[in-house]
């Protein structure tokens, strides 16, 4: 049977974003709902006042952002095949120093297979980038029914626990209820950990593109944040663009933004992902970028988001029934 829903999720993966989405707000702002219940009023009430509140900062967010944030965003499209038309000339230029140079035969076979090869790949870098951004621009637009579907979800999760149990023999309810509390727990400190984390180093990055005077600083500094979700490889991916903006003010002003992405890192590391998120998801780094690669595999982006989720989950999973599980007495 798992095997079977494994396969099926698999097969219908292309359409599961919108849940996706749902079950990440849902935890986000199940503490909020829980919160206004405490004071009297009744669940759907409070998930309407949620929403409301939210919607309007949102709202205001988007209304004061997404204008600059859009004209970025299309003056990146427009630059882009410029920018690489120029880094394809210049990997050229090299590539014939290189071929004037006199150096042994299999040094300068190397080397021109090596500089043909980076030649390939910037040639290909435009399409892969824009490729890149706009399938995540894609996956954001799932966020339209994503609240819909999270509202359901924040109402009725407690009768639809209730009603998922029925299907468990009654022998085995009390371990399964013992694994959900275990696995809500690490996915509570994941999910709304990393959303801050997020958010701050896309902030960071911002302020600090924004004092050095890098073109589209809030587009890099919004990609960044997206991207931070991802452990490991999200500084990486964010650093990406950020350093090819800077390229094209002076090759210094790439160290300058290496460095801004060092100390975000480091304070991301250091000081506030300890406190936020700790180690409720109780992952090692090596399995931590080996569910990466597979999710990203699987399901692309979407995949490498989820990737550590399931992987917490799973680890609570295997915990229970290989360390902790009392073993039945003859």
């Amino acid at each position: 049977m798992v095997l079977a829903l494994l396969a099926f999720f698999y097969r219908v993966r292309t359409i599961l974003t919108p849940f996706l989405f749902a079950v990440v707000i849902a935890y986000i702002f199940y503490p909020l709902v829980v919160l206004f219940e405490t004071r009297g009023m009744s669940r759907v009430r409070a998930i309407l006042l949620v929403y409301t509140a939210l919607g309007t900062l949102l709202g205001l967010t988007l209304w004061t952002v997404l204008p600059k944030l859009t004209s970025e965003l299309d003056d990146v499209l427009r630059q882009l095949p410029g920018h690489f038309k120029h880094w394809e000339k210049v990997g050229k230029d090299t590539l014939s120093i290189f071929r004037k140079i006199k150096l042994p035969d299999m040094v300068q076979d190397g080397l021109n297979v090596i500089m043909e090869r980076l030649e390939l790949a910037i040639e290909g870098l435009a399409s892969k980038i824009t490729e890149l951004v706009m399938g995540a621009f894609t996956n954001l637009v799932s966020l339209l029914i994503s609240p819909v579907l999270a509202f359901y979800l924040l109402r009725d999760h407690q009768a639809m626990r209730a009603r998922s149990l029925q299907y468990v023999p009654a022998h085995y309810r009390g371990e399964v209820q013992e694994i959900m509390g275990e696995v809500n727990q690490a996915l509570n400190g994941f999910f709304r950990g990393q959303l801050l984390v997020s958010v701050f180093v896309g902030v960071f990055i911002y302020l600090g593109l924004l004092l050095l005077r890098i073109p589209n600083a809030l587009f890099i500094g919004f990609i960044a944040g997206l991207f931070d979700i991802i452990p490991y490889f999200g500084p990486v991916l964010g650093f990406i663009p950020a350093a090819t903006f800077a390229l094209l003010k002076s090759p210094l002003t790439v160290v300058w933004v290496f460095i801004l992405f060092v100390a975000a890192n480091q304070i991301e590391n250091g000081i506030i992902s300890p406190k936020i998120i700790g180690e409720r998801v109780g992952l090692h780094p090596l399995v931590v970028i080996f569910a990466l690669f597979v999710g990203g595999d699987l399901m692309g982006l979407v995949g490498m988001l989820l990737a550590v989720p399931v992987a917490a989950t799973l680890r609570v999973i295997l915990d229970h029934f290989l360390l902790r599980r009392p073993k039945s007495t003859p």
